[in-house]
């Protein structure tokens, strides 16, 4: 193990700009149908092991991330956009045994109309030993 890594995660894979629809919100008229989302996932963890094997089935899977995230938001409809974030992380943080936090942040990108281009945004962090 380097010495940068001896301290635990200091390794990341970020996915950054997930576009994909889901029903949420706490108004009636937000849950009539899906609403566009962007998620951005950081995976913190020790990748040492899969550097020197150079093998995708050691690996996070980005592709695996990324349908993780697809099946969880269209698992069930969400009011808030923290919950939605809560349940990501933790089903992220199960995609390989290597990942030791996650950090998922929603983007909701029409949650703030009429204030310009502002958008809401939730981060939460997870972590393994928390699941």
């Amino acid at each position: 193990m380097t010495e940068a890594n001896s301290g635990g995660s200091s390794d990341r894979l970020l996915i950054c700009g997930l576009e994909l629809r889901c029903v949420i919100g706490v108004e009636e008229w937000e849950r009539l149908m899906p609403q566009r989302v962007v998620v951005n996932v950081e995976v913190k963890g020790c990748f040492a092991a899969v550097a020197e094997s150079d093998d995708l089935a050691d690996a996070v899977d980005y592709r695996s991330v990324c349908a993780r995230v697809m099946e969880v938001a269209a698992k069930e409809e969400y009011r808030l956009l923290e919950t939605l974030a809560d349940r990501v992380a933790r089903a992220v943080l199960g995609v390989n045994d290597c990942i030791e936090e996650v950090k998922v942040g929603v983007v909701k990108p029409l949650a703030l109309g009429g204030f310009g281009r502002a958008e809401a945004v939730v981060e939460v962090t997870r972590g393994a030993s928390a699941n």
